[in-house]
C-alpha cells in the first residue's frame, strides 16, 4: 500500500491539533481552577486563546490543502499562452497530488497529440479540397454548410460566402429543365435523411454559361448513428459529356455527310413504323441512289466523288420537312423517311423535287462540273410492309428496278419485284461460274462502207446464256457487271477472244476486218489496260491496225489528261479508236480537236427518226459535217431500212451497222455471211 505524501502527515497534524488543542487548554484551566480558585479569569482566557490557535492551525492546514490546487487553476488559466513541456506542471512529491499531476499531465499530453492529429488531418483535408477541381461540401440536417471548398467559384461561378449565406443557392443554379431530376433524387430520403448517390444534370453559373456536372452525395452519421448531413462534391463534366455527345455523333452520323447514318435512320424507321401500323397511318420511305456514280470515282477520283456526295446531301437536306428524316444509306445511297404523310402523291412530289434538285450542274471549282442524275424507289407503310427491315428491302428492290428502267426516274415497289431482284441476284452470283463455263460467247455484227459497198469490218457483241435461266439479254447483265466490277474480267476475255478469233478467221482465208471491241469505264481506268490490250495483240498475233477499241465520251473527259496519255499510247500501237454512242454524252469538240480518234459512231437513237423527226436529222446531219472538218470517219447504228441508208448517203456517212446489213451473226454464221458477200462481188 502506498504510503501517505509527507506534506498530507502534516496537515493531518494541524488539522488533530486544531481539534484538541481547545480541549487540552481547557483541562488545563481546570487543573488551575481546581487549585486557585482566585483564577476564575484565567478560564475564559485560555478557551479564547485555543480558539484562536485552532483557527490558526485550521487555516494554515487549509492553506497547505488549497495551495496545489490554486497552482494547477494559476497554471489551467494561462495553459493557451504555453507551448511544448511548459503546458506540464510539477507539483512535487507523490501520493494524490503527484497522482493528480501526472494525470493532468497525461490529458494535457493526450490532447495534444489529439490536436496535431487533427490539425494534420484539416492539413490533408485541405490540400485535397484545394487542389481537388472538384467543389467539395458538407451539408447540415437543415441545409446550411457546415464546410465548402475554395473550387466551388470554379465550378459554379459563385464564393464561399455566397453559399454559406444563402444555402438554397446549391438548389437554385440547376437549369430549369433538369430540376425534375433533382426533385426525383430528393424524393427518395427517408426521414428527412438524404438517400445518396450519383446525378448528372446542368446548372447555370453567375456568369450564365450552362455546364454540366456530377453530383455525388453521401449522409453522415456519428458513432452513435445519429444524422449530421450529408457531404458530397460537383464535378463539371462538361468536357466528358460534350466528348461523349461527339462520340454518340460519330457512331449514330455519316463522317462524310454529317447525315444521320443506316442504324439511326432504321432505329427511327423501327419507332415510326410500329406508331404508323398501331394508329393505322401512312408512312414512306424513299431509297434515291446516284446514277453511275462508280464511273464518276473511278474516273474523276474518290476525292471528287466525296465532294459531290456532300454537295448532294446539301441539296437533299434542304427539301426535308420538319419531321423528315435523310440518312446516307451507303455509299451512294440515300435514304428517306417521310411521316405525317396522307397519301402516296405526297411520296411522288418529292420523288419529283429529288430528282428536280440535281438538274443544276455541280460546281468543282475552275471550269469543271459535273451532272448527276439519281434514281429512286419507293415503299409504302403498311402496304409494303409493316417493319423497317421489309420497307428498306422492298424501298431499295424498288430503285434498282428505276436504274434498270432507264435511271432518271423513280418506281413504286411491287409485288413483281421481289422476282426480279431475286433474278439479279442469281446472275450477279453466277458470272464467275459462267465465264469459267463458257456460257459467256460473242456474236459479231458486220460494219459496211457505203461508198463502195465493202465489208470493212464488225463488232464484237457480249452475249450469256445462263445454264438455269436461257438467254440474258445485254442490257441485264452488263449493268450489273459494272456494279460489282466483273466488267473488268469480262472485259478482258472479250477483248481477247475477239483478238484469237479475227486472226483465226484471217488464217481460214477471210479478208483481213478490223472487229470493234466496246471497253468500259472500269477497264480503261485499270493501271495495266495498256498493257492488256498489247498482250491481246501478241498472244493473238492480231495486227494492231485491225483492232479497233470503242470508248464512250464519259470516259474520255473525266480525266482528260489521263486519258490523253493512254490513247496516244494505242495510237502508237497502231490500234483505231473510236467514240461509241457520240452525241449522247458531253459532245465536246475540245476532245475531239486533242484526241487521236478515226471515227464517231452516231448513237441509234437519233437514226431510228431521222426520217420522221427534223431535230434528229438535224442533229445526224451535223455530227456527220463536223467529223469530216476534223478529218474522222462516221459509222451510223441502227439502220434497218434502206430509206436511212440513203438518208446517211446523201449526208456522207462513211459506214454503217445495222440489221438492214445484217443482225449481229454468230462465229460460222459470220464466216457464211462474209463469204456469201466476196461471191457476190465476183
Amino acid at each position: 500500500m502506498a504510503m501517505p505524501h509527507p506534506s498530507l502527515r502534516v496537515k493531518t497534524v494541524l488539522a488533530a491539533l486544531g481539534l484538541l488543542l481547545p480541549l487540552l487548554i481547557t483541562c488545563v484551566a481546570g487543573v488551575f481552577l481546581s487549585n486557585s480558585p482566585s483564577a476564575g479569569w484565567l478560564f475564559p482566557a485560555l478557551g479564547l486563546l485555543g480558539a484562536g490557535l485552532a483557527l490558526c492551525i485550521i487555516a494554515l492546514n487549509n492553506w497547505l490543502v488549497l495551495r496545489p490546487l490554486r497552482l494547477l487553476t494559476r497554471h489551467v488559466e494561462q495553459l493557451a499562452n504555453r507551448q511544448g513541456a511548459e503546458r506540464r506542471i510539477t507539483l512535487g512529491g507523490a501520493g494524490e497530488i503527484g497522482h493528480l499531476a501526472t494525470a493532468f499531465n497525461t490529458m494535457v499530453t493526450e490532447v495534444e497529440q489529439r490536436n496535431s492529429d487533427l490539425q494534420a488531418s484539416e492539413q490533408r483535408y485541405r490540400i485535397v479540397s484545394e487542389f481537388s477541381s472538384d467543389f467539395i461540401y458538407w451539408r447540415r440536417p437543415d441545409g446550411s454548410f457546415e464546410f465548402t471548398s475554395p473550387t466551388c467559384r470554379e465550378v459554379t461561378g459563385y464564393d464561399v460566402e455566397d453559399f454559406y449565406q444563402r444555402p438554397q443557392l446549391m438548389e437554385e443554379i440547376v437549369h430549369p429543365d433538369d430540376r425534375h431530376l433533382l426533385d426525383a433524387f430528393e424524393q427518395q430520403a427517408q426521414d428527412g435523411v438524404c438517400p445518396g448517390g450519383e446525378l448528372e444534370y446542368r446548372i447555370i453559373t453567375q456568369t450564365g454559361a450552362i455546364r454540366w456536372v456530377r453530383r455525388v452525395c453521401r449522409p453522415i452519421h456519428d458513432d452513435n448513428g445519429r444524422y449530421l448531413g450529408r457531404r458530397g462534391s460537383l464535378s463539371d463534366v462538361s468536357a466528358n459529356k460534350q466528348l461523349a455527345d461527339q462520340v454518340s455523333h460519330l457512331v449514330l452520323h455519316d463522317l462524310l455527310t454529317g447525315l444521320p447514318n443506316r442504324s439511326l435512320f432504321t432505329d427511327r424507321l423501327t419507332l415510326t413504323t410500329a406508331h404508323a401500323v398501331r394508329e393505322q397511318g401512312l408512312l414512306a420511305v424513299l431509297f434515291f441512289g446516284l446514277d453511275r456514280f462508280k464511273l464518276i470515282n473511278d474516273t474523276m477520283g474518290h476525292e471528287i466523288g466525296d465532294r459531290l456526295l456532300v454537295m448532294t446531301a446539301e441539296r437533299l437536306h434542304k427539301l426535308l420537312h420538319s419531321e423528315d428524316t435523310l440518312c446516307r444509306f451507303g455509299g451512294d445511297v440515300f435514304a428517306f423517311l417521310l411521316v405525317g404523310r396522307e397519301s402516296k402523291h405526297e411520296a411522288v412530289t418529292m420523288a419529283y423535287r429529288v430528282l428536280a434538285s440535281l438538274n443544276d450542274p455541280f460546281a468543282l471549282g475552275g471550269q469543271q462540273q459535273a451532272l448527276l442524275t439519281g434514281s429512286i424507289g419507293i415503299a409504302l407503310c403498311p402496304n409494303d410492309g409493316k417493319n423497317a427491315e421489309t420497307l428498306l428491302k422492298n424501298a431499295e428492290t424498288a430503285m434498282y428496278e428505276a436504274k434498270r428502267g432507264g435511271k432518271n426516274s423513280f418506281r413504286f415497289y411491287t409485288r413483281e419485284m421481289n422476282a426480279q431482284a431475286a433474278e439479279m441476284l442469281t446472275l450477279d452470283t453466277s458470272m464467275p461460274a459462267s465465264l469459267a463455263n463458257g456460257d459467256f460467247y460473242l456474236h459479231f455484227q458486220p460494219q459496211l462502207a457505203i461508198r463502195d459497198n465493202r465489208l470493212v469490218g464488225m463488232e464484237a457483241l457480249l452475249r450469256w446464256r445462263h445454264p438455269e435461266l436461257g438467254f440474258i439479254a445485254p442490257d441485264r447483265f452488263i449493268p450489273l457487271a459494272e456494279e460489282n466490277g466483273f466488267i473488268i474480267r469480262l472485259g478482258e476475255w472479250v477483248l481477247r477472244s475477239a483478238c484469237f478469233q479475227n486472226d483465226a478467221w484471217i488464217r481460214a482465208g477471210l479478208p483481213p476486218l478490223r472487229i470493234a471491241v466496246n471497253i468500259s469505264g472500269r477497264q480503261f481506268i485499270e493501271p495495266d489496260f495498256v498493257d492488256q490490250v498489247a498482250a491481246a495483240l501478241a498472244d493473238s498475233g492480231l495486227p494492231a491496225e485491225l483492232l479497233e477499241l470503242e470508248l464512250t465520251e464519259s470516259m474520255l473527259v473525266s480525266d482528260e489528261q489521263q486519258s490523253l496519255q493512254r490513247l496516244r499510247l494505242l495510237k502508237k500501237m497502231g490500234i483505231q479508236l473510236a467514240i461509241d454512242d457520240f452525241g449522247t454524252g458531253y459532245s465536246s469538240l475540245s476532245y475531239l480537236k486533242h484526241f487521236p480518234l478515226d471515227r464517231l459512231k452516231v448513237d441509234k437513237s437519233f437514226v431510228n427518226d431521222i426520217l420522221t423527226d427534223p431535230d434528229d436529222a438535224a442533229i445526224t446531219e451535223a455530227i456527220i459535217a463536223m467529223a469530216h472538218s476534223l478529218k474522222l470517219q462516221v459509222i451510223a447504228e441502227g439502220v434497218e431500212t434502206m430509206e436511212q441508208l440513203a438518208f446517211l448517203e446523201d449526208r456522207g456517212c462513211d459506214e454503217i451497222q445495222g440489221y438492214h446489213l445484217s443482225k449481229p451473226l454468230s462465229e460460222h454464221d459470220l464466216v457464211s455471211f462474209v463469204t456469201a458477200r466476196q461471191r457476190a462481188a465476183l
